[in-house]
């Protein structure tokens, strides 16, 4: 993961980096973060580069558990940045990120991002067998949206019917590392796993 990367990937790296360095509030951190994601997205040469990556294989099809292409890992501060590249009309699961925080940005395509909320009791960090959730808001984001997605909170991402949708992720933690639920809203059962299939891939 040591290889040269792209010119404005490289600066959001190291502008990533300093506010590890000295913004001790994760969730003022990640907010921040947000800001430089939304100026890599917008860079030429990004655009072109994602242009060749490959479709993410997905165990459940059009229904999810999406692979995700490993762009770089930190070696200090363990943040990773991911691609996701959705087929149209592909859905994710409805789910949770654990512990760790999440930065969602569309490079490319059209999606609805779904929120959900437990509607048994049930609390932030609990692992349970069953659980029921119920969608609280669904808004429709394109080109340069990044949603910033706190460590339990539930949601969906749904495509596009006519186009594919690329993503990149960034993660304060690589997924495999941390536990996460998947909520199967048609039977009330819930999965643990830890996280999507990581694919190293070059960005550069």
């Amino acid at each position: 993961m040591s290889e040269a990367m792209l010119p404005a990937v490289a600066d959001f790296i190291a502008g990533l980096r300093e506010l590890h360095e000295n913004e001790p509030d994760e969730a003022a951190r990640w907010s921040k973060a947000a800001d430089l994601l939304k100026e890599l997205l917008a860079d030429p040469g990004l655009k072109a580069h994602a242009e060749g990556w490959p479709t993410s294989p997905a165990k459940l099809g059009l229904e999810g558990k999406h692979a995700n292409l490993l762009f770089y890992e930190d070696p200090d501060y363990g943040f990773v940045i991911n691609g996701l590249i959705k087929k149209p009309a592909a859905k994710t699961t409805v789910h949770d990120h654990g512990l760790s925080w999440t930065l969602y940005g569309v490079l490319d395509g059209a999606e609805e991002v779904l929120r959900f909320r437990r509607t048994d009791g049930g609390r932030p960090g609990d692992l349970p067998s069953r659980a029921e959730v119920e969608a609280t808001e669904t808004v429709r984001v394109g080109k340069g949206h990044v949603d910033c997605i706190g460590p339990w909170e539930i949601h969906a991402e749904y495509n596009d019917d006519q186009a594919r949708t690329t993503a990149v992720i960034v993660r304060s933690q690589k997924s495999g590392t941390f536990v996460q639920n998947i909520f199967y809203q048609q039977d009330g059962s819930v999965e643990q796993y830890y996280g999507p299939q990581q694919i190293p891939y070059r960005l550069g």
